[in-house]
């Protein structure tokens, strides 16, 4: 099920479940292992998908989310007491829109210069977890900024991580490696990748008029 909008979605969930009970709300959440916090996660991602600067930080929740989890857990005695919070804690839909909020600033400060504990943006870049993704032009210019900084050994292994999962992208090819070794002054292709096969697929049109993957066996 594609839920189109998680905060309302999740409100009426969960003033169900504590039967708008504030104070059970809040000793629930006290607990890593609430469901509250799923519900966070899911609604950041939403939120982040849609702001085209932060769409790259919806795909990593995860990555950063128990960190934040932790922290809120921590002061929500202190936003009980003081605060916008404490202003409107009498009301559980209120409550729970306040912290999803303050869930995805908290994620957001995390990449915010103006924090002193800000991270940089290529703490996001995972050797072991290298993703292709579909973003904005200037998100990846960043990433490929950080990645023109790891030397030939990391820049191989991602590399070839990317040529394996290429492996059905019928618009890249080893031209196109070639071309990013170059760029970003990785080593030949030639030099890390099995090239004794090529891709061997082509496109056909079927029978109903749309195409699809012919693998061709010599």
């Amino acid at each position: 099920m594609k839920i189109q909008n998680t905060k309302l979605f999740y409100n009426k969930l969960l003033i169900k479940k504590y039967d708008k009970n504030v104070d059970l709300f809040l000793s629930d959440i006290c607990s890593i292992e609430s469901i509250f916090w799923d519900c966070c996660r899911d609604f950041s991602k939403e939120i982040l998908r849609k702001n085209e600067s932060w769409r790259w930080l919806s795909f990593r929740v995860d990555d950063f989310a128990i960190n934040i989890e932790r922290n809120m857990i921590k002061k929500l005695e202190k936003w009980s007491k003081k605060g916008s919070l404490s202003k409107i804690i009498q009301c559980l839909e209120s409550t729970i829109n306040w912290l999803f909020d303050r869930y995805v600033n908290l994620l957001k400060n995390l990449f915010d210069p103006r924090y002193l504990t800000h991270l940089k943006t290529s703490h996001i870049i995972d050797i072991d977890d290298c993703e292709i993704i579909e973003n904005s032009e200037i998100e990846k210019e960043i990433i490929l900024t950080d990645f023109a900084k790891f030397n030939e050994s990391k820049k191989t292994i991602i590399l070839k991580k990317v040529w394996d999962e290429s492996s059905f992208d019928i618009d890249f090819n080893i031209c196109d490696m070639q071309n990013l070794c170059k760029k970003y002054g990785a080593p030949p292709p030639e030099s890390f990748l099995d090239l004794s096969y090529e891709k061997n697929y082509k496109l056909e049109q079927a029978k109903n008029g749309h195409s699809q993957l012919v693998f061709v066996f010599e």
